[in-house]
């Protein structure tokens, strides 16, 4: 008896999980459907939850480094290759 009692424990728990996670992802579809409807409260809210977006870029140090690296790739592609000669320049200097 012990051993069904188990079984049917985890299977409780783990409907009980999927249910919690449908909810969830009913609720959030429906603030996705308020949201894009552009009321004014979606904006307040939006602008409210602002600061704690935030935090997940100054608190994820991962992503930090993952957009640093970007940059610096990014400067090494555009630094590529000899840079451009004054020749140009002094011409047209000599022609004003």
């Amino acid at each position: 008896m012990n051993e069904s009692s188990t079984l049917s424990d985890a299977l409780l728990a783990a409907a009980a999980v999927a249910i919690f996670f449908c909810v969830a992802i009913y609720c959030l579809y429906r603030v996705v459907v308020w949201a894009r409807r552009r009321s004014k409260r979606a904006y307040v809210v939006g602008a409210a939850l602002a600061p704690f977006i935030a935090l997940g870029k100054v608190t994820d140090p991962d992503f930090r480094i993952v957009q640093q690296a970007k940059q610096l790739k990014k400067r090494e592609e555009d630094d590529s290759g000899d840079p451009p000669t004054g020749g140009d320049e002094q011409s047209r200097g000599r022609d004003r």
